[in-house]
């Protein structure tokens, strides 16, 4: 195996990347994390530039090593591995966030597949699409489950992030939505005429813990480094990396249901999405994502079941005084889909279903087209994001969103031939405006949200976005409940884009707003190694939790194989 192919050996690895005219190892000071200039070991007062182990590298280096891979099973992560552009190293929870990725990205596009599916099954059994089955118009069957998803995670994400806060349970959650997540996508194998509304009931579900994995994956995400430049690199990866696998998935799906009816198109989705998830979310919550310390204790008077909502007061009265920037990014989040692609997506499938009258063969078409326009999205946003800063990217990416989706609104005006050339055509655009939008707005949350706070930040923000984020897909559903065209339905999603883009005018400078939360790393670093190095549970001296929650001694051993 070459250098290239190796992962990221930290336990051997020093902590920091020193000038070549210093001749001198790396001390023990060196290791947790110190900075400055320091003499070699000949008495040389030469320049020493280092670099601290961000919070993965620390994980990873004191892992007991006991759930690692056998060499056997590891070749499945190798096409999945990134590259940390300053160390040219491969680190284990990079891995792992992209394997998660190419998970969620085939349980994602599923939905569209069952989704459709329901919709026609649902307006068979209401005789026509503006009769309503079970007290909801058909055509609305699909947006009103991604109105009570919406609803219900803003109304329980502050016990979520609680948990994931206050506890040392953050990879034990994140494992378990997993497994929730794709049990509910391998019960979607049972959809027939019969039994459409119990898959109803299992896409809320599992949309539901699909948003509390998400919010447990990103806990994870400033770990990885805290090189804005490198998680600019690492998320734009993610992305890409996702895009093709999930437009891989959505060709079998197209070449296999080619000649299947919808519900036989759907549950190949379902049943390819269903292996996927089980490899991918498997491998990488048991081998790669590492257990982490809890952050905080819960304070005195409060239990688990309140303290996330009074933190959710603490923590929005916090931001809102000190950081201008975070502030106004979080109040343009609440009109932007980042609550999910299942917003924007649950509004696609049902106006392509029920207006252009596509099947769920010519949806996977539109949407692999789309897909693979994701790639070079994801590229134009790690470039945008050096050029002309995250911020920036964001609102460019929003605005190019907005116009295109604008555009079909106008254009698209019925079910011929013609309207379905020009949705796979608007697709392409859609494509690149979803690829380079959401790397750059993960790449900007990490660049603004001081460090320590990411967790409960993280879940401050989803609560924001669930807060509203269900109210494009409510202003869709109204319309077509109330006989508006779904084209002018569809076509609101571009007021809420426009409105986020403004709003993040209010955040001033961009730069200003980094230079306030830097010194937060490495306070956070030093915090972070402090907690994961003390024996208060153990009465040991120099202890770190492993994957299976027994203390491991790090004083004279890492605790790796």
């Amino acid at each position: 195996m070459t250098m290239e192919e190796q992962p990221l050996d930290v336990e051997n690895a020093p902590a920091a990347t020193k000038d070549e005219t210093s001749d001198s190892g790396t001390s023990p000071a060196d290791a947790e994390g110190g900075s400055g200039s320091t003499a070699n070991s000949n008495g040389n007062p030469h320049r020493t530039i280092e670099r601290k182990l961000s919070i993965s590298e620390q994980a990873q280096a004191n892992s007991s090593g006991r759930c690692r891979a056998p060499f056997w099973l590891k070749w499945i992560e190798y096409p999945f591995r990134v590259k940390n552009p300053q160390t040219q190293q491969y680190l284990e929870e990079a891995t792992a966030h992209a394997m998660d990725y190419q998970a969620r990205g085939p349980i994602n596009q599923t939905g569209s597949f069952v989704g459709a599916a329901m919709i026609n099954l649902a307006v068979k059994d209401a005789g026509g699409p503006k009769n309503t089955v079970y007290g909801i118009q058909a055509s609305s069957i699909l947006t009103v489950a991604s109105l009570i998803v919406g609803i219900t995670a803003g109304v329980t994400m502050p016990f979520v992030g609680a948990l994931v806060d206050h506890t040392d349970h953050r990879k034990a959650m994140g494992s378990v939505s997993a497994f929730i997540v794709t049990a509910a996508v391998a019960f979607q194998l049972m959809l027939s005429e019969d039994t459409w509304f119990a898959i109803f009931i299992l896409e809320v579900i599992g949309g539901y813990f699909l948003i509390m994995h998400q919010v447990c994956t990103m806990a994870y995400l400033p770990d990885l480094t805290h090189d804005l430049t490198a998680m600019g690199h690492y998320t734009a990866r993610f992305m890409m990396n996702q895009y093709f696998v999930q437009g891989v998935f959505t060709t079998i799906v197209i070449g296999v249901g080619y000649n299947l009816d919808n519900i036989g198109t759907a549950k190949v989705g379902a049943g390819l999405a269903t292996g996927l998830g089980v490899i991918f979310f498997g491998y990488s919550w048991i081998f790669l994502f590492r257990k982490r310390p809890k952050l905080r204790e819960i304070p005195e008077g409060s239990n688990i079941f309140t303290t996330g909502f009074k933190q959710i007061a603490v923590t929005t009265k916090h931001v809102f005084k000190e950081y201008k920037a975070l502030k106004w990014f979080m109040i343009a989040l609440l009109f932007s889909p980042e609550a999910g692609a299942g917003t924007v997506l649950a509004i696609a499938v049902t106006f392509l279903t029920v207006f252009v009258k596509m099947s769920v063969v010519e949806i996977a078409v539109v949407s692999l087209v789309m897909l693979f326009f994701n790639i070079p999205g994801a590229f134009v946003s790690k470039k945008m994001c050096v050029l002309m800063n995250p911020l920036n990217s964001f609102r460019c990416a929003e605005v190019m969103f907005a116009v295109v989706n604008g555009l079909i609104a106008i254009t698209v005006t019925g079910s011929t031939q013609k309207d379905k050339y020009l949705m796979n055509f608007y697709a392409a655009l859609i494509g690149i405006a979803f690829g380079w939008m959401f790397p750059s707005q993960r790449t900007l949350a990490v660049a603004l949200i001081p460090k320590g706070q990411e967790t409960e930040i993280m879940g401050l923000i989803s609560f924001f976005g669930q807060i509203v984020g269900w109210l494009p897909v409510f202003v869709f559903t109204a319309m077509n409940q109330n006989g508006v065209s779904m084209r002018w339905g569809l076509g609101s999603v571009s007021l809420f884009l426009l409105t986020s883009c403004a709003i993040t005018f209010l955040c001033g400078s961009y730069d200003d707003a980094v230079a306030l939360v830097a010194h937060t790393s490495d306070e956070y670093l030093d915090h972070f190694r402090r907690r994961s190095q003390n024996g208060e549970e153990s009465g040991k001296e120099g202890s770190f939790a492993d994957e299976e929650g027994k203390v491991q001694s790090t004083g004279n051993n890492t605790g790796t194989e």
